[in-house]
């Protein structure tokens, strides 16, 4: 049969008081500190997460805005492109409605100059055909 004495109770306490110093001095001060770096381990994702949807939110207004500012300038392109076109055609035209006129007065003014000589050498028609026979034909034509 099993024996019981003194020492055993005695190691039976020891062995409790162990457990308790341990408990106090060692366990819940490891466990304290694994807690702590769990938490700061989930708060630091949960930082992280935050962090990442904050810059994809920054990144998409930027993608946004970035956007907008290629539109604006295409469309700022188009217009200035679309002036320019109008204002050379412009002054195409204005070239062109210069140039007729400038023709139309070179004309007229060829034909007052043709109906003017054509005044002036009509009395002389006479003596310069007179002239050129008598050149032609080496004689004197009366």
């Amino acid at each position: 049969m099993i024996e019981l004495n003194w020492t055993f109770f005695v190691q039976i306490f020891n062995f409790l008081l162990l457990m308790f110093i341990l408990n106090k001095i060692l366990y819940k001060p490891i466990l304290k500190v694994l807690d702590e770096r769990d938490a700061r381990i989930v708060g630091g994702q949960e930082k992280a997460k935050k962090l990442l949807e904050e810059s994809q939110s920054i990144l998409k207004s930027y993608n946004d805005k970035l956007y907008s500012a290629k539109i604006d300038a295409m469309t700022v392109k188009n217009t200035s492109r679309k002036q320019a076109v109008d204002q050379a055609n412009m002054i195409i035209e204005e070239a062109r409605r210069n140039a007729e006129t400038i023709v139309l007065n070179v004309q007229k003014e060829m034909a007052e100059e043709i109906e003017r000589a054509k005044r002036e050498l009509e009395p002389e028609l006479g003596v310069m055909a007179g002239t050129i026979a008598q050149q032609i034909l080496g004689r004197k034509v009366a």
